[in-house]
């Protein structure tokens, strides 16, 4: 069984080599013709940007998610790669730059992006392809409690996962002395809502026969993964302790928030200032659109927005979710939702200190009073600052349950780096063309 794992991680390390040696073949092109007189005076010129080259797209790669052919969509593959290639051959660009002392021409680095970007579009379709035909989803078994919140139909409908699911169960149904003829035939068994006791029966099984198990965590396992180990006694001990970003922490947090809020308010102003003529055009409605969010300590403050519905679009609704096809949506408004501009005021929020660009999106008071009813843990997301951007916004859609959107915001709480901060910011870019992180509720 194992062999054949080896085997597809084999293949897709190859894939990825193959990757990158193509993309390396055209930077390499591109250096000689169009930037050869650069270099007449340095003979190992070209070999030490072929090494940073292959340093900078494995750095942007494993940032953007680009590795995972076999595994991830091909057009989700093909935005990683094309992000990877952009920013690699950037960089590349100051570099050089910076060594001739002068700007230099810019259409050749353009050309060496826009030949990659094709050429990766048509390597990774035919892998993905290869690699699905000839290593397909491995076989799993779903086992569920009563709160799976419509997960198993998630994994049966996309087909583009490394696991296929042939069998569910549910686990009052679950007979514990048939494991062995419920386990026979498969690679891997995915438990969603199954308490801990149930649980220990079944990983015991599964290690017994060296089976994976993928199971979806509770809201104490999320604050259980970040937890220290001491050894104070002989016994391990969980010590959690990480509560969000330290003292020192918060203080880089908001320094980089008010350099980078500024530097974008100049960067994006052209933008902001047709979206603003955009939405006044359309319906002569007002620009803005002001609302009562919650931040750090459910202090509220008004979040400012680029309106993108019809004026007094809740007088008749009230307070509700946007849904899919919503037909409060303005067509500007479309547009500005799928491209993020209606986002950019919040700019102004986060230089005044009420949002931060990384954190949980900042809820409505009435909503987040209605979800901590039924889900009083969702008040955790508030041990910090509101974003603009988040791990639930990036590895979420619009449209993931509030269970999923809470553990997701819970790892990058429990987790919190700078750097994660700057992987996420950088990953938001990806989203922007993803259509289905902006779907509405259905």
């Amino acid at each position: 069984m194992f062999e054949r794992f080896s085997t597809k991680e084999n293949a897709k390390i190859a894939t990825v080599v193959a990757n990158i040696f193509v993309y390396e073949l055209i930077f390499l092109s591109v250096l000689m013709t169009g930037y050869n007189r650069y270099f007449f005076y340095y003979s190992n010129g070209y070999l030490v940007f072929f090494g940073l080259y292959l340093i900078l797209f494995i750095l942007f790669g494993r940032l953007f998610d680009a590795f995972d052919v076999g595994g991830s969509t091909t057009t989700d593959l093909f935005l990683s790669h094309s992000l990877s290639l952009f920013f690699s051959n950037a960089v590349i660009y100051l570099v050089l730059c910076l060594i001739t002392l002068r700007i230099i021409p810019l259409r050749p680095i353009v050309l060496m992006t826009a030949i990659s970007v094709f050429t990766s579009a048509f390597l990774l379709y035919l892998e993905n392809n290869y690699l699905r035909r000839n290593f397909p989803p491995i076989k799993v078994i779903a086992i569920y409690g009563e709160e799976h919140y419509g997960l198993i139909d998630k994994l049966n409908n996309v087909n583009d996962l490394s696991i296929s699911v042939v069998h569910s169960i549910d686990l009052k149904d679950l007979d514990y002395d048939r494991l062995d003829e419920l386990l026979e035939g498969v690679n891997g068994v995915v438990t969603l809502d199954v308490h801990h006791e149930n649980k220990k029966k079944l990983f015991k099984a599964c290690y017994d026969r060296r089976i994976l198990v993928y199971d979806v965590p509770s809201i104490t396992d999320m604050l259980l993964a970040s937890s220290d180990i001491l050894h104070m006694v002989d016994t391990p001990i969980l010590k959690i302790n990480k509560y969000g970003p330290t003292e020192t922490e918060k203080i880089i947090k908001r320094i980089v928030d008010i350099a980078g809020s500024i530097m974008l308010l100049v960067l994006t102003s052209p933008i902001m200032l047709a979206t603003a003529i955009a939405v006044k055009a359309y319906d002569g409605g007002d620009v803005f659109y002001r609302q009562i969010r919650l931040t750090k300590d459910e202090k509220e403050f008004k979040m400012v927005k680029f309106r993108s519905m019809v004026m007094h679009a809740e007088d008749k609704t009230g307070v509700v979710l946007a849904k899919e096809d919503d037909d409060r949506i303005t067509k500007v408004g479309k547009f500005i939702r799928k491209t993020r501009f209606d986002e950019l005021p919040q700019l102004i929020n986060i230089l005044k200190g009420e949002m931060s660009f990384v954190g949980p999106r900042p809820e409505r008071p009435e909503i987040y009073d209605e979800i901590c009813k039924d889900m009083p843990e969702f008040r955790f997301r508030l041990v910090v600052k509101a974003g603009l951007t988040g791990y639930a916004q990036i590895y979420g859609k619009y449209n993931t349950s509030l269970r999923d959107k809470l553990l997701l915001d819970l790892y990058y709480i429990e987790n919190y780096s700078l750097i994660s901060d700057i992987k996420l910011l950088l990953l938001t870019l990806k989203i922007i063309f993803n259509k289905e992180s902006s779907e509405g509720i259905k």
